[in-house]
């Protein structure tokens, strides 16, 4: 029974594998339980990753050692490319859902969703600061439980970076933010579930007017491309080529350094940042130009869930050996400072969408999810919405959102250390 044991708690390929696909499958069968009509779908990933790391964890001999000696209950260097690539898939996928109509949408109430989002990410910020100064907490422990809190790893990168360059450890932001990342998530979805209840939000209703806004969209378009529709519509390897060609230019867009007067490490879009917006460009393009850049929406729905599944799954399993204990020591207190950045601003920001703003519930629940950088967050709010009015809201706002999420990271480290 050796083997069976390499498989369950080694260090091979197959065990990673294994794992992981274990993680994502039971985390989909418990998504799909309803607690009070309410279910968390992929989101479920998450705690399970986290709940199957922390206790493969407690078998010391059988984990996987690094070249440093430490201890891993799944290899981190392939955790790490299935985080990413999981990533760089779902937002590509986005990308290409909504290309054909993000343009047109940014005009209408671009300006106004990005004003909603740069109130959000500055009340964030002014909450951390808060927390600095009245609670006494360091720096890079508060900036690492931020970066948590608006689940946005690149920002967290840059803020190790900078830290570093000041002769710190960067290991306790990554503390920070991993025990801040699960509420985060989880606190994306309770102001959304606040945000229906509060102002008595009929989906169905909702529903209708997104559909009504888009057949009409449509017609004032009159949008004619060559590409087949519906059931005729076939995946090739033409069309599958194109799809590797965007993500290899997105990748490039965004490694390209952006150099900010005063700021000494130049600032990516990084990983997750150039794909989106490349196949934004793709998706509009195949538009306008008549281009078979686009794969059918089954496909694009299967890669948009492979990828957030992936992700959530490879998140979970590298928070969970250390999620308990850095909880138990103290840690606890991270997660509250963690919900009230994670909660406060987007519940601001709801309730001047749905008041002052007169933003959609499904285009708001985007919007914060994009403000946020938050893919669980989107994952879940498409699931309930049934349709691309979310899609919209967070590809509006997610290019500026995850560029100011990067500097404000690194400015906080800059001015409070």
């Amino acid at each position: 029974m050796n083997w069976l044991s390499e498989l369950l708690i080694g260090s091979s390929l197959g065990h990673v594998l294994f794992i992981i696909s274990c993680v994502i499958a039971l985390g989909l069968w418990l998504g799909r339980l309803k607690i009070r009509g309410v279910a968390l779908g992929t989101t479920f990933v998450l705690l399970v990753g986290i709940a199957m790391g922390h206790f493969g964890a407690q078998y010391p001999d059988f984990l996987y050692t690094d070249v440093e000696g430490g201890k891993h209950f799944v290899n981190p260097t392939i955790l790490h490319f299935v985080k990413e690539y999981g990533l760089i898939l779902f937002v590509y996928a986005i990308g290409m859902q909504v290309g054909s109509t993000f343009f047109s949408a940014f005009k209408k109430g671009g300006l106004k969703l990005n004003v909603l989002a740069l109130i959000l990410i500055l009340s964030g910020v002014g909450a951390t600061m808060a927390i600095h100064r009245l609670a006494g907490i360091s720096t890079p422990v508060v900036v690492g439980i931020l970066c948590g809190a608006v689940t946005n790893t690149p920002s967290l990168g840059a803020a190790q970076t900078v830290f570093s360059a000041f002769g710190g450890n960067e290991v306790i932001l990554s503390n920070a933010y991993a025990t801040a990342y699960p509420l985060g998530v989880l606190g994306s979805i309770f102001v959304f579930l606040a945000l229906r209840l509060i102002f008595r939000i009929d989906l169905s209703h909702e529903r209708k007017l997104a559909e009504t806004a888009r057949e009409a969209e449509e017609e004032a378009a009159e949008v004619h491309t060559n590409e087949p529709r519906g059931p005729q519509q076939r995946v090739n390897a033409s069309s599958v080529t194109k799809v590797f060609i965007g993500i290899m230019l997105g990748v490039l867009v965004g490694s390209i350094p952006i150099h900010i007067p005063g700021i000494e490490q130049p600032l990516k879009l990084g990983l997750a940042g150039g794909p989106l917006v490349v196949s934004i460009l793709m998706g509009a393009l195949a538009t306008r130009l008549r281009l078979h850049f686009v794969l059918p929406p089954n496909s694009l729905l299967s890669m948009r869930e492979i990828g957030i599944c992936l992700f959530l799954a490879a998140v979970g399993l590298g928070a969970g050996p250390t999620f308990y204990d850095t909880v138990k020591n103290g840690g606890l207190v991270w997660v509250g400072y963690g919900a009230i950045i994670t909660i406060v601003p987007m519940a601001i920001v709801g309730l001047l969408g749905l008041t002052l703003f007169k933003v959609d519930y499904f285009t708001l629940t985007g919007l914060l999810s994009g403000a946020t950088t938050d893919p669980p967050a989107l994952s879940y709010s498409v699931d309930v919405a049934g349709n691309n009015s979310p899609l919209v809201g967070y590809a509006t706002v997610y290019p500026m959102s995850m560029f100011l999420r990067i500097i404000t990271a690194q400015l906080l480290i800059v001015f409070m250390t």
